[in-house]
């Protein structure tokens, strides 16, 4: 008797259980600097292979051009974000790329691309995966993709980036000669690099 009852109320758990829910959703990254809208991230790249920004005041059919990112709105880590119209389905990852320093970066103004990569594991150091800008200008740097925080509140995606001796550090985003960069440090990016750089805030807007 008591196996049988056991076993009903296991039947009626799994009858009521609720099926899981997509956690994924599709969406576009809206950039803002100060506070105003700029545009969005471009589901295009430079010669370098950076990817590129996109604005409606420039380009009417913006819309279309905009890079297409599959987001799961549940994690609270870092994760990769797939670029769904990447221009190079080798590389579908939106993620940071070692610049010209290497690929640590914290209160000096060191700094990274942002383009195409293959998959990284969340919290991994650098390594040398495959991406757009090594493809495109033969200098080999490592990358990552898991780098990217949603916040659900404010649905604001921020960079999380692993440095080669595993230390973490929240980086700024910078847009600057048409193509994006991670630093952490704006000032010291600035007073090495440019300072015509826009620091940007990104959104997921579905």
């Amino acid at each position: 008797m008591l196996v049988q009852l056991v076993s009903l109320f296991a039947f009626a758990a799994s009858s009521l259980a609720v099926p899981v829910a997509d956690i994924t959703s599709l969406g576009y990254l809206r950039c803002s600097s100060e506070g105003q809208v700029t545009g969005y991230l471009s589901k295009s790249l430079n010669s370098a292979g950076e990817y590129k920004g996109v604005s409606p005041d420039s380009d009417p059919n913006d819309v279309n051009h905009r890079m297409l990112v599959s987001l799961d709105v549940t994690a609270t880590g870092t994760q990769s974000l797939l670029v769904k119209n990447a221009p190079d389905n080798d590389y579908p990852f939106l993620g940071g790329i070692g610049g010209e320093e290497g690929s640590t970066i914290g209160s000096n103004g060191d700094y990274l691309h942002v383009g195409g990569t293959e998959l990284t594991a969340s919290g991994a150091k650098p390594s040398y995966c495959g991406n757009t800008y090594t493809d495109r200008t033969n200098n080999l740097r490592k990358c990552e993709s898991a780098v990217w925080v949603y916040n659900s509140t404010t649905s604001e995606v921020t960079p999380r980036w692993t440095n080669d001796d595993g230390s973490v550090v929240d980086a700024n985003i910078g847009y600057v000669d048409a193509s994006f960069v991670l630093t952490g440090d704006k000032k010291e990016f600035e007073d090495s690099w440019s300072d015509s750089v826009e620091w940007i805030t990104l959104t997921f807007e579905t």
